[in-house]
């Protein structure tokens, strides 16, 4: 596959790009050759490399590469061969828009990031839903998910949602438009809420709001097996692809 044909395969040009502008957005910068696209993450352990096709030559500071349908033949044996092993998958997963009437139970209610204040409650809620206790990290991405919702509610491409339940920010989930789709990220409810169907509720808003922009395509990655993908799966949407990471 040349690269003009993968340019045209619908699943690169429109899931993984999507993907790959909330990297850029979120989490570092994109890097892209005639054969791969390389992520310089803000932390090491977020940056990959993807290779486009199977001529591509693995760089030596490659800690991470991801592979996609259209990298091509031989990638299993040539990074076992070079010292990577399998690390994690990724499922992208899309759904047509379906908007449904509003059902927001009582005490409920959601809203799109306006101001700082509600960004800075939005990556509060974010850490709390995300992040397990004792994580090394943590200080690091809760600094880090304050800098990118200041920055990101004033996407005019970006809508970050902020569900309160009895005015306490419980749940949130954000939207990026790129390449034709409306992808999905961030979705997560805090610990003290969790079991009462608010990311259903949030997922109902998305839809409501894609339509009113035009769009007519929902996506989203998820990790193969979890509760989140059957969530999808129970919420409409259906596989694309999975993508393998492996791990020097």
């Amino acid at each position: 596959m040349d690269i003009n044909d993968r340019r045209e395969h619908p699943a690169f040009s429109e899931l993984a790009e999507n993907h790959f502008s909330f990297m850029a957005a979120h989490r570092g910068s994109i890097h892209r050759s005639y054969d791969a696209i390389e992520l310089v993450g803000k932390a090491d352990f977020l940056s990959c490399w993807i290779p486009l096709d199977a001529s591509a030559g693995i760089p030596e500071t490659a800690s991470n590469v991801r592979l996609y349908p259209w990298s091509g033949e031989s990638w299993h044996e040539r990074l076992l061969d070079s010292g990577f092993a399998p690390s994690e998958k990724l499922h992208y997963m899309e759904a047509q828009v379906a908007p449904t009437p509003p059902r927001l139970p009582d005490g409920v209610t959601i809203s799109v990031v306006r101001s700082d204040d509600d960004a800075l409650a939005f990556a509060g809620a974010q850490a709390n839903g995300f992040l397990p206790t004792g994580l090394p990290s943590a200080a690091w991405w809760r600094t880090t998910f304050r800098e990118v919702a200041l920055h990101s509610h004033r996407d005019p491409e970006q809508n970050l949602y902020l569900l309160r339940y009895r005015d306490e920010p419980a749940a949130v989930t954000l939207t990026l438009r790129s390449h034709g789709t409306c992808g999905i990220y961030a979705v997560t409810t805090i610990p003290s809420h969790r079991g009462r169907g608010l990311a259903s509720l949030l997922l109902g808003q998305i839809h409501r709001d894609a339509e009113k922009c035009g769009d007519i395509k929902l996506g989203l990655q998820v990790e193969p097996g979890s509760d989140a993908e059957r969530l999808y799966l129970k919420s409409g949407f259906a596989s694309a692809f999975i993508s393998d990471t492996y791990r020097r």
